[in-house]
Parts: C-alpha cells; structure tokens; sequence
C-alpha cells in the first residue's frame, strides 16, 4: 500500500520549497482540495487540516521536516496512518520532486481502498500542475 511518483523541472528548488510548503496554495496545483490551512510556521510538529471535495476535513500533522530537502505529513484515520512525503533533490541539472504516500496500522489495506489509491492514482495530474506553476 505505497504509490510515488516523481517530475522533474526546471525550476530552483528553493522554489519549489517555497510552492510545497505553502499551504493556502495547496488547492492549485491539487484537485482534490478545495483549502488547506496550517496553524504558525510549517515545520516539525505543525499541525493543519486539509478540506477536501464534498467538504470532508481532515487534520494532518507535520511529522518531520528538512528545509529544501523533504517533509512527512501525517493524517490518522480509525485503525491506520497515512504518510505523504514530499522529497526535492537534482537529477540532470534540473530539481526532481517526489511525492510518496503510504498507510500502515491494522486497517491500513481498508483506508488504502478508501483513500490511498485515489490519492496516487490523482498524482500524475496534481504533479503535473505543480511543475506548472513552480515553472511559471
């Protein structure tokens, strides 16, 4: 129960820090959410809630944070945690960005079907629209 997917761009990746770490934006380059808030700085510990379609909320956490290099959110569902890591690295002198997601806990297979594989299956299409907009 794990999908990644990874686009490369011309973009610096200080930018592309910068576009992955705003929060309010999130909803531009991912058609999934319709807002996205954190509450203070976006760093290890911060905590935000993410409004999705149909107007279902769901909070996550800023597990773990590496200014211009990566960051894991954490979202709890009953039974199961889902992970997104956002990693930024160079690959033939341009900026790679990859994005992973993955479930664990004893319903993890349960949410995976719920939401997980919507998720990755959606990832194509929002890292797409992000590279557009962190090369604009």
């Amino acid at each position: 129960m794990q999908h990644s997917y990874s686009i490369l761009t011309t973009a610096s990746p200080e930018k592309v820090w910068d576009i992955c770490t705003d929060v309010k934006s999130w909803k531009k380059w991912n058609p999934n959410l319709v807002d996205a808030e954190i509450r203070g700085r976006f760093d290890e510990n911060a905590e935000g809630v993410i409004i999705q379609e149909k107007g279902r909320r769901r909070s996550f956490l800023v597990k773990s944070c590496k200014p211009n290099f990566s960051f894991t959110l954490l979202t709890k569902f009953p039974f199961a945690q889902m992970y997104q890591r956002r990693m930024i690295g160079y690959h033939n002198q341009k900026t790679m960005v990859t994005q992973e997601i993955w479930m664990e806990g004893p319903l993890s297979g349960f949410w995976w079907r719920m939401v997980g594989r919507r998720i990755g299956q959606m990832m194509p299409q929002s890292m797409e629209r992000f590279r557009e907009m962190a090369e604009c």
